[in-house]
């Protein structure tokens, strides 16, 4: 057992150093719990790469999960997740967070995943069709990139002054 007296933000750092092994990332958990630290779950609009401490609204300290600690999703694409969210804001929907991926960084899988550990919750609630969604928002993705990439300026104007409908 971890001593009482260690601040939340040496749980949050060691739970980042072990984030691949989830046999120690469960005795975290169980210590928090007995410490009475909340674990947040991970949020697309919240969550860093790495586990976080953030106040709750009561003032008290909690532990947001990390997004590069969930099963198949890796570190380099949640950074670039997470550069995007803090450079553009949050992101509003899953058809914004689409436009704003960059695909050559993210997958079906990844998407999947994502949605599994209900890291999309705040845009969606219903992970099931998330899940589902996971090959369209991808598809969207790469089909938002090639449009950027293309560097192609309409006759008419208008370029990303209209949301992508998803």
């Amino acid at each position: 057992y971890l001593k009482a007296n260690y601040p939340v933000e040496f749980f949050a750092a060691s739970m980042t150093y072990d984030m691949g092994n989830t046999d120690k990332l469960n005795i975290f958990r169980q210590e928090l719990q007995r410490l009475d630290i909340p674990l947040l779950p991970p949020d697309i609009n919240r969550s860093e790469p790495d586990f976080g401490v953030e106040q709750r609204d009561d003032g008290t300290p909690a532990i947001r999960y990390a997004l590069a600690a969930l099963k198949n999703v890796g570190a380099t694409a949640m950074t670039a997740v997470v550069a995007e969210r803090t450079a553009n804001g949050s992101f509003k929907s899953l058809a914004d967070f689409a436009q704003r991926l960059d695909a050559r960084l993210i997958n079906k899988r990844q998407i999947e995943n994502l949605a599994c550990a209900g890291a999309f919750d705040a845009l969606n609630p219903n992970r099931a069709q998330v899940y589902r969604a996971a090959e369209t928002i991808v598809r969207h993705a790469s089909a938002a990139a090639s449009e950027r990439d293309s560097a192609q300026v309409s006759l008419f104007g208008g370029g990303d002054s209209e949301a992508s409908p998803l």
